[in-house]
């Protein structure tokens, strides 16, 4: 009686674990995401020239994903933050658009990419194409500085 209590208790802790184990997608090469604590997209934006020359491990909530080739995703930020964007060369990772909503910890640099003002329409009136969004750039009087994180592995839970 005790083994089939035991026995029927671990079956059914294997059937409400399972998805749960199931939920998770790795990405590139295998990294022990335990082994570098993460760091907030608030704490990145607050400074991030201070994540610029070492890699890091970054955690947040996806509110985006490539559409075409899963070749980026965005992490969430306040309204008025700038975006944290993910992003890979065209097939080197596809994350799935399913991913959005859910939380993701990448491994990989921050890199900076200033851009003139010519430079910085271009880049919003495209992200607008994207996202199904009207775009006027005249409202757009200065020049941004872009700051893309470039992972190496990647994990969605």
């Amino acid at each position: 009686m005790k083994k089939t209590i035991a026995l029927t208790f671990a079956l059914l802790l294997n059937t409400i674990a399972s998805p749960v184990l199931q939920a998770s997608q790795s990405f590139g090469p295998t990294f022990d995401f335990s082994k570098s604590a993460p760091v907030t997209v608030a704490q990145v934006l607050a400074t991030p020239a201070s994540y610029l020359q070492q890699p890091f491990t970054v955690q947040g909530k996806i509110d985006a994903v490539c559409q075409k080739k899963g070749c980026w995703m965005q992490f969430a930020t306040g309204a008025d933050e700038p975006t944290f964007r993910l992003k890979v060369k065209d097939g080197d990772m596809e994350f799935p658009v399913s991913a959005k909503g859910k939380t993701a910890y990448a491994y990989g640099s921050l890199k900076a990419k200033p851009m003139t003002l010519e430079q910085t329409k271009t880049y919003l009136k495209h992200r607008a194409e994207e996202q199904g969004e009207a775009f006027d750039a005249a409202k757009v009087t200065s020049a941004v500085t872009l700051y893309q994180f470039e992972p190496v592995s990647v994990l969605i839970e």
